[in-house]
């Protein structure tokens, strides 16, 4: 289970080098090597004789100054850093870089120089998301800014599915040290029981056998898991019942401010409740947490 190569956009601004905290200690607990990347827009790198211009090359050569400044940063210690600077449209460029060197995780912060909307996230991370089907780390702007180490806090929300539970692995490997507190958060979905009329007692007490069914599979399921990953980790295991999970996720994360969340970006099912939803359309709307994302086609048996 490796993250070979980590990649790091860059668009030179304050912001988006938040996402280099997260390199470092995602590349330093998985020995990735990191690549920080930046676009520079070429719509005017040319001058009317076809040569390129010296206020390109003025530019060009101060965004590589910025990368060397950046690959030498604290945050990046005892990593493989290496820069490279492209033209071109932002998201393409991103997009066919994730795609010819074999990267498996991207770590991009949700708005850069364009500035916060109102939408989870501005347009060149929502292209190169969708169109590269690569693992990601997502930093919004609501984030704390974290310059320590290591993680100290990571939730982990679970489904019961086999699928999901390489969140747990990762968040796992992620605590090095052994100093983290891990959370894993499962939430149980209340059945829908559509009526034109007031539930009946019989059908309440069928409801309710459902979830205390539900919930002891998902106490079975959690604490296998925590016996699983050993007494060297601070594993504390959540389980909570609701008609709305993702709200319940965003409402954790607003009380517990982790450092990071951990979750697959599909589940085990598209009927249990929330797993099936869209992290970019769902999770992302609801939280400033840091958001790790595991894409299908990463595998706790990677090498």
């Amino acid at each position: 289970m490796v993250f070979r190569h980590v990649l790091v956009p860059l668009d030179g601004s304050e912001f988006a080098e938040r996402a280099i905290t997260h390199a470092g200690r995602i590349a330093r607990a998985f020995d990735s090597r990191v690549t920080l990347l930046q676009v520079l827009n070429g719509a005017h790198s040319r001058a009317g004789t076809g040569s390129k211009s010296i206020d390109w090359r003025l530019s060009c050569t101060q965004a590589e100054s910025y990368l060397k400044s950046l690959a030498d940063d604290p945050r990046l210690v005892d990593t493989q850093v290496e820069i490279r600077l492209t033209e071109g449209r932002p998201s393409d460029q991103i997009a066919d870089f994730i795609r010819k060197n074999s990267v498996n995780l991207v770590i991009m912060t949700a708005w850069g120089a364009g500035a916060e909307t109102e939408f989870p996230f501005g347009g060149t991370a929502h292209k190169v998301l969708v169109s590269t089907g690569v693992s990601y780390l997502i930093v919004r702007n609501g984030a704390k800014s974290a310059d320590a180490v290591a993680y100290k806090r990571i939730l982990v929300p679970l489904d019961g599915s086999h699928k999901a539970e390489l969140a747990a692995h990762v968040a796992i490997a992620l605590d090095v040290e052994k100093q983290a507190e891990i959370r894993f958060y499962h939430v149980i979905c209340e059945p829908i029981m559509p009526r034109r009329r007031p539930l009946t007692q019989a059908e309440i007490a069928l409801r309710d056998q459902l979830i205390e069914c539900n919930r002891r599979a998902a106490v079975g399921h959690l604490d296998q898991l925590r016996e699983q990953f050993g007494t060297g980790h601070d594993i504390e295991v959540r389980i909570d019942c609701s008609k709305l999970p993702l709200e319940s996720i965003a409402e954790v994360c607003r009380k517990d401010s982790p450092d990071l969340m951990v979750m697959r970006a599909h589940g085990g099912s598209e009927l249990n409740g929330w797993s099936g939803e869209s992290i970019l359309q769902s999770v992302l709307a609801r939280v400033n947490t840091p958001v790790l994302a595991l894409q299908d086609g990463f595998g706790v048996h990677d090498q």
